[in-house]
């Protein structure tokens, strides 16, 4: 069953919360989704992300206030919004506050997460690591994918539920408090790295057979035949009902996630292969000529490559391929994806 990646095999990625909205960030496709909740999906927007603010370590947003921390290496600033340029100065973390799996912000205080110990640090400052408390994590919250600060007195995750669906979880930032569960917007779900694996099914890969060719007699056949095959991108809807900021072309946007997505190793849903060489064009039918001749009692089989999700073909590839029997061909015509 497919997951949800990681930030820590998808660097750049992120989720938090302020004032302003519900965020899920994707460096690697250079913009952020805004919403006004995880759950309702509603007032959805994309815009680009800051070149400046790709890439970062750790996202933290302050749910009762505008500002989003950005953390790398060993050193945090602070921006506005995500469309801001961060600021030139930065300042070092904290050793303690260093190496964490996981950083939110709640209560007036950063939350450190260190998911291996089952431990959580409260520091009042990341530049002086003061610190508040300590909290042990119950095991249950020891498995999200992404934690962040979801108000003023609730820090929450995302997480993977015993049925491969993604589900949020909220709990109070004391030690043994009850835990809320709620359900995440499937917009929201398509949006996060792995995502479409979770809203539309698996990558997959596979040869198609576009025509079978035989001679049942026992004398060579000529043969001429036109094969018509679909080339190019089917156009999934991908079910984003969110506005787009005019700087974003929606059919770019569109692409770039499935480019991505069938990127993915298979842990999430893709294929390990590398798309972007292919057509992205409309999808259209072509017409290919075949001359050939049989020889006696011959069958040729003539393939074309096509990756999709669920059972939805998305992308038909100029790759064919010809064989004497039934069985497709075991090669992929694509190369694999940089790890």
């Amino acid at each position: 069953m497919a997951s949800i990646v990681p930030p820590t095999a998808s660097p750049g990625s992120g989720v938090l919360v302020t004032q302003h909205g519900a965020f899920v960030i994707r460096s690697d496709l250079g913009y952020f989704l805004q919403t006004t909740d995880f759950s309702s999906g509603q007032d959805l927007k994309i815009q680009p992300l800051h070149p400046a603010c790709r890439g970062k370590d750790h996202y933290v947003g302050d749910p009762s206030g505008p500002a989003i921390y950005l953390l790398h290496g060993d050193s945090f600033c602070q921006v506005p919004d995500l469309t801001s340029e961060p600021p030139t100065d930065a300042f070092p973390l904290h050793p303690s506050c260093r190496g964490a799996d996981h950083y939110a912000f709640c209560e007036g205080h950063f939350f450190i997460f260190f998911l291996s110990r089952g431990v959580v640090l409260c520091v009042a400052d990341l530049a002086t690591g003061a610190l508040v408390k300590e909290i042990h994590l119950e095991p249950t919250l020891l498995n999200g994918l992404y934690y962040y600060g979801a108000d003023s007195a609730h820090l929450a995750c995302f997480r993977m539920d015993e049925e491969q669906r993604l589900c949020g979880t909220r709990f109070a930032a004391t030690a043994g408090s009850k835990e809320e569960s709620f359900a995440i917007h499937p917009d929201v779900v398509s949006f996060l790295p792995g995502g479409l694996s979770i809203t539309h099914g698996a990558a997959f890969g596979q040869w198609q057979c576009l025509k079978l060719l035989s001679n049942g007699t026992d004398m060579p056949m000529p043969s001429s035949n036109e094969i018509s095959r679909m080339v190019g991108y089917a156009k999934l809807e991908l079910g984003l009902k969110a506005h787009v900021d005019p700087s974003v072309n929606p059919e770019s946007l569109a692409m770039s996630l499935l480019q991505h997505h069938f990127a993915l190793p298979t842990i999430y849903g893709g294929l390990g292969l590398q798309t972007e060489q292919e057509e992205w064009e409309d999808a259209v039918e072509e017409e290919e000529p075949l001359r050939v001749i049989l020889q006696p009692r011959q069958k040729l089989y003539w393939w074309h490559y096509c990756l999709g999700l669920g059972k939805t073909p998305v992308l038909y590839c100029r790759s064919l391929k010809i064989t004497r029997n039934p069985s497709p061909p075991t090669n992929i015509p694509l190369p694999r994806a940089a790890v």
